[in-house]
């Protein structure tokens, strides 16, 4: 069981970092499009969707940080607070955030998930380009999923990162 746990874990290392990745190449595609949009407008060209393509891969970059972040524990903690509490009503305090949390990202997942399969019904697209849209909901409900999967993993192993810098 224990192996099992941990190759379960090495997946969730892979997707999270894998997500990292993708939030990098978002921010570049984002700085890309801004520039070559910017340049082109001196000429009286632009980019079509150059707004929408910024907006989603702003949307991309964020919810694809999340786990990487929560994984460093990367977090800021407000210490000023936790400081007041024993060390035992700091666990008991950690731990009940911590399983908020769990809950708050669960429901948040399965929101876009059902989300997303509205926008696919739908045949929704973006606004300038006919690009469907129901993925990215999607996306952030499979970062909320490794969201919630980080914190179980820091509430079974305090102290400790699911991914080392």
């Amino acid at each position: 069981m224990h192996k099992l746990l941990d190759r379960f874990y090495v997946v969730v290392r892979t997707l999270i970092i894998t997500l990292a990745v993708v939030a990098g190449v978002s921010i570049i595609v984002m700085i890309l499009v801004t520039v070559f949009d910017v340049f082109l407008r001196i000429f009286g060209e632009g980019i079509t969707g150059a707004y929408d393509i910024v907006r989603i891969m702003g949307v991309v970059a964020i919810s694809c940080s999340l786990p990487y972040v929560t994984a460093i524990k990367g977090h800021i903690a407000i210490e000023f607070f936790y400081q007041r509490f024993s060390r035992m009503g700091r666990i008991i305090l950690d731990s009940f955030f911590r399983t908020l949390s769990v809950i708050v990202f669960l429901v948040l997942a399965w929101s876009c998930i059902l989300y997303g399969k509205m926008l696919l019904l739908s045949g929704q697209v973006m606004q300038t380009l006919p690009i469907p849209v129901f993925w990215i909901p999607w996306m952030i409900s499979l970062s909320c999923l490794l969201m919630t999967l980080t914190i179980i993993y820091h509430l079974f192993h305090p102290g400790k990162e699911l991914v080392k810098l």
